[in-house]
């Protein structure tokens, strides 16, 4: 099972927002950066970086902050966000750094779009987000509802040749209670893609119940309060570690 931490960007600044929520936001950190490095230095393979100013404006504002991200860890980036043209994602895919780009409302709104990132970048430089709140799916930074199930989305951009999705239900993100796996099961069981499961994952009793369904194609778990909170035994003993270490001073040379 592939674990991906997530690092949510709002005005520069690391955050969690519950269920999309903006007065339920919290900060985790002034710097995305280190964040970053933190999970590098965990061992994480990847990371996923939402620009949650993008998911609502429509505008790349912190362009230059996750360019700096991408430089300064030495694993894939994941940007997800605001990218609703061809312009922005081709920009994004040659210059940022990025080794793939996640696409929700454009991808309903724009299917054209989606093929062309298709032709001309292949299927692994891009996945779609299908976002659920009761059955349906919201777009434009889970404002607004789209008038279509989960599964007929995915149906949809399955046929136009995505080969991977990532699935959340919305009214989970950021409150720890757990994946939806029903919901995930009919994807799955319905279309050949790949899926990443987003969304309410609190501890390793949750990450377990996607272990069991991997052989399905769910094969990728996306993490963010959980990660932050250290709600994994393993992370208690590598930041303990950590601060051990920051307290000691250099011997001499």
């Amino acid at each position: 099972m592939f674990v991906i931490p997530v690092i949510d960007i709002k005005d520069g600044q690391c955050v969690r927002v519950v269920q999309g929520l903006s007065d339920k936001t919290e900060f985790y950190s002034e710097s995305p950066k280190n964040i970053a490095k933190l999970f590098r230095k965990e061992n994480f393979k990847c990371i996923h970086i939402t620009d949650m100013d993008g998911a609502i404006h429509g505008n790349m504002k912190n362009f230059e902050l996750i360019r700096e991200i991408a430089l300064s860890v030495d694993i894939p980036i994941q940007l997800g966000g605001g990218i609703r043209n061809y312009d922005i994602a081709k920009k994004i895919l040659n210059d940022l750094g990025v080794y793939r780009i996640v696409i929700g409302t454009a991808a309903l709104t724009d299917p054209d779009f989606i093929k062309r990132i298709l032709d001309d970048f292949s299927s692994s430089k891009i996945v779609v987000c299908i976002d659920e709140k009761l059955n349906n799916v919201v777009i434009d930074g889970w404002i607004n509802y789209a008038n279509i199930t989960p599964l007929d989305f995915a149906k949809q951009m399955e046929a136009i040749g995505i080969k991977r999705i990532i699935y959340q239900d919305v009214t989970r993100v950021g409150n720890l209670s757990g994946p939806h796996i029903p919901r995930l099961l009919e994807i799955a069981d319905s279309t050949n893609m790949k899926i990443t499961s987003a969304g309410g994952i609190s501890s390793y009793s949750d990450l377990k119940k996607i272990i069991e369904i991997e052989h399905l194609g769910i094969d990728s778990v996306m993490i963010s309060r959980a990660l932050y909170e250290n709600q994994f035994p393993c992370q208690r003993i590598w930041r303990d570690m950590e601060s051990i270490d920051a307290s000691l001073e250099l011997p001499e040379v």
